[in-house]
């Protein structure tokens, strides 16, 4: 679930145009030696950004969205898959610590109320640890970060990690929303192009 695709690849040193017969090709540049290979990086956050408010006030992103059968932890029972989101979560104000745990959120989709049973509860299900950006980039890299339920986010520190809810194998989750649960699905944003897990 962490691992993330961000950088391109760079195009291929000394591609050559097509000419005339009797033209001199010239190669293209060479790349220069001392050049750092390009750093990978998060993908864009999309807007709008969802404002939580509760006891600790704090905004959330999205980046990416996608279902899968095989998240961490507990594979979905049958019958049903899990919709990923990688979400970008920061203090507001910057300069508080806070605690933002997965449980505040939840994902409204058409289908929801028809789908609810033992299993589809309509709130998060479970969450990886929040990384940092660099964490999140190197993949963790034995970094155990900080627990999503109970954890202590600092201030004026950008978070990341993955969050997952159970859906029904059969939902359509096009027009899903992601939503601070507290407030009944009426602080909702809007999740937008969901990737299917192959």
């Amino acid at each position: 679930m962490s691992t993330l695709a961000g950088c391109s690849s760079p195009d291929a040193a000394g591609a050559r145009t097509e000419g005339s017969a009797g033209t001199t090709h010239a190669p293209s540049p060479a790349k220069n030696p001392t050049d750092q290979p390009s750093r990978p990086t998060m993908p864009p956050a999309r807007k709008p950004v969802l404002h939580v408010r509760g006891d600790y006030t704090y905004k959330v992103q999205i980046l990416n969205a996608k279902t899968t059968v095989n998240p961490p932890n507990n594979p979905p029972p049958a019958g049903t898959k899990a919709l990923a989101l990688l979400l970008r979560v920061e203090a507001e104000p910057q300069n508080r610590s806070f605690h933002a745990p997965y449980a505040d959120l939840g994902i409204v989709y058409p289908s929801l109320e028809a789908d609810k049973n033992q299993h589809i509860g309509g709130v998060i299900d479970d969450a990886t640890p929040y990384l940092t950006e660099d964490q999140m980039l190197s993949e963790g890299d034995g970094v155990a970060g900080i627990d999503s339920v109970f954890g202590t986010l600092q201030a004026n520190t950008v978070y990341y990690h993955w969050v997952w809810q159970l859906v029904s194998e059969k939902a359509d989750p096009t027009s899903a929303s992601l939503c601070q649960v507290q407030l009944s699905g009426h602080n909702c944003i809007p999740i937008g192009a969901i990737q299917t897990d192959s």
